[in-house]
């Protein structure tokens, strides 16, 4: 039998902590001496590791002591059901991290906190990630679809997305170049080489995404691109093909 200052001493676990247990009866002792000392046995012992090893585990107190109290709950079923609430639960950070990078990029983009763009963009990550471009279903296939939404800023390089981030906000610097100039091209040269760094070099991907670019209307869902931006780099495009077609 062990006294709750041996106890303490076997477990690690503070004395403090062992009244609290004995109060809400999740480790209560087997006995008591004559002198009203509590008395623990081994079997407290290992009920105590099995609460220490489940609250590593993420399991509340609450849990816990519903799980030792009902028979009809398996540990596997248990431990089942905690995997379940934590893979729950990693899903829900994992967004709300793409959200904060995103807010983070609009405001280095935006030079300031816009708060319409940010609510858009807090808005756009509590929707399904296939209903997001669901505007773009005649342009995107499925496959284009699941590709995209597989990319997230948490799993991009920094230094990739904020020179993206960096290219577009020139190009929105210098709309008013002339689409045939040196350095119009060499804005959508660079442009043309970040989109195949962060997406891949998959010529159906980028062609069926630069055709619902075309299309973007006010949605957010290729923020920070928008219809000013499309539209220059559309006529860069078709000068670069002149160009070509006269030197043919």
């Amino acid at each position: 039998m062990y006294t709750i200052g041996e106890l303490s001493k076997h477990t690690g676990v503070t004395v403090r902590t062992l009244d609290y247990y004995d109060e809400i009866r999740l480790i209560a002792p087997s006995s008591k001496t004559d002198g009203g000392h509590r008395l623990y046995s081994d079997d407290d012992v290992l009920k105590l590791e099995r609460v220490l090893a489940m609250k590593y585990m993420g399991f509340s107190l609450k849990h816990i002591k519903n799980i030792l109290e009902q028979s009809s709950t398996t540990w596997q079923e248990a431990i089942q059901g905690q995997l379940d609430m934590i893979r729950r639960e990693q899903e829900r950070l994992q967004t709300l991290e793409e959200a904060l990078l995103g807010v983070s990029y609009s405001i280095d983009f935006e030079g300031e906190a816009d708060w319409s763009v940010i609510f858009q963009i807090i808005q756009l990550y509590q929707q399904d990630s296939a209903n997001i471009l669901q505007p773009f279903n005649e342009y995107l296939n499925e496959d284009d679809i699941k590709k995209i939404t597989d990319m997230n800023p948490a799993q991009m390089k920094e230094e990739d997305v904020r020179e993206w981030m960096q290219v577009i906000r020139a190009i929105k610097q210098n709309l008013h170049l002339p689409p045939d100039s040196k350095e119009a091209w060499q804005l959508v040269e660079r442009w043309t080489n970040q989109a195949e760094k962060m997406f891949g070099t998959d010529e159906q991907l980028l062609g069926d995404m630069w055709e619902a670019l075309q299309h973007l209307t006010d949605d957010i869902a290729f923020y920070p691109m928008d219809q000013e931006v499309v539209h220059f780099i559309k006529q860069v495009f078709i000068a670069w093909e002149n160009e070509s077609g006269n030197d043919s």
